[in-house]
């Protein structure tokens, strides 16, 4: 029922405000204009200019605090959502979150765990050749970046004794790096892409179909660094690592009670998962009757690399986390 004490406007109105100078969303049903904000926004402007126009209440609370909730007041349009609806599975992932912020998981505890994932995958992310080639924003910045890595890291490799103890060094920080990137490959290279405009309202349907997590036992957790529990690190990307574990249970009874798939294999089935999916994409690539093979595509993360927006390309294939 509608409550005549509030105005209101439809999904098609609301569709119209996406974008910059105009940028208007809607959370829980309230419409809120963030154009001012796009300058401010911790997470830069791409999610806003991406995901404006729709509802994205799932999107706002998988990568907002509690303490952000108290900020949207400033932007309230006065209007409301006239055909809001939240679906049964959106539902009760609002409320998994919920119960995990009354249970303290979100809480860093002393850890420094989302500092450390955070500045890991920043560093991951600054491909050389992507920074070159032009295929990200700032490139100006971004290439800084990657020119004082490489000068800062000859020189601090350079202060070590001698040339035996200098290989060593760049050997292990190779092969130590190398276990994540390991890891983040089995995660994402053998599981689906969503080709299409980015929506903030179907979070738990894209995160668990486009994620696929690594089975081990719990003292094989050091390995993986916690993120072989990809699907709950996707869905919660706030969370500290060392509560993955935790809270998988409650994901996977979720998945089993809306029907959707929660992808799971061993270390040895996620390898061949993953050489079949670059063998795939090779002979694709080898087609040139093809000109856009179709699992050929860039993938941007935004916000840690957990909001994805994936454009099919031309030449090849680029996997980001």
């Amino acid at each position: 029922m509608v409550d005549t004490t509030k105005t209101y406007i439809s999904s098609d109105e609301l569709k119209t405000h996406n974008k910059k100078g105009d940028l208007w969303i809607s959370i829980q049903g309230k419409i809120y204009d963030v154009s001012t904000w796009i300058e401010s926004h911790p997470g830069g402007e791409d999610p806003l200019v991406i995901l404006a126009g729709q509802d994205v209440t799932d999107a706002f609370v998988a990568l907002h605090p509690g303490s952000a909730w108290k900020e949207l007041d400033k932007f309230f349009t006065g209007y409301h959502l006239k055909d809001y609806k939240v679906s049964p599975v959106s539902k009760e992932y609002r409320n998994l979150a919920a119960q995990f912020a009354k249970m303290g998981l979100f809480e860093r505890k002393g850890h420094g765990e989302d500092e450390f994932r955070w500045g890991f995958e920043v560093l991951g992310e600054l491909s050389a050749l992507d920074v070159l080639s032009g295929h990200v924003p700032n490139r100006g910045i971004e290439l800084f970046c990657v020119l004082v890595f490489w000068i800062w890291y000859p020189l601090l490799v350079s202060r070590l004794p001698n040339w035996g103890e200098r290989f060593a060094f760049v050997v292990a920080s190779f092969v130590i790096t190398g276990i994540q990137h390991i890891q983040f490959t089995l995660n994402h290279f053998s599981t689906s892409v969503y080709v299409g405009k980015p929506s903030g309202n179907d979070w738990f349907e894209k995160q668990t179909n486009g994620s696929l997590d690594i089975s081990c036992p719990s003292w094989m957790d050091w390995f993986h660094g916690g993120l072989q529990f990809q699907v709950e690190h996707h869905l919660f990307p706030r969370l500290p690592r060392n509560q993955l574990r935790k809270i998988s249970p409650f994901v996977k009874q979720l998945c089993a009670t809306h029907n959707l798939p929660y992808n799971c294999a061993s270390f040895w089935k996620a390898n061949a998962m993953t050489i079949d999916t670059l063998r795939a994409a090779a002979l694709q690539a080898r087609d040139l009757t093809n000109p856009i093979p179709k699992n050929l595509v860039e993938a941007h993360g935004l916000m840690c690399g957990h909001l994805y927006c994936a454009k099919e390309v031309e030449v090849r294939p680029v996997f980001s986390h």
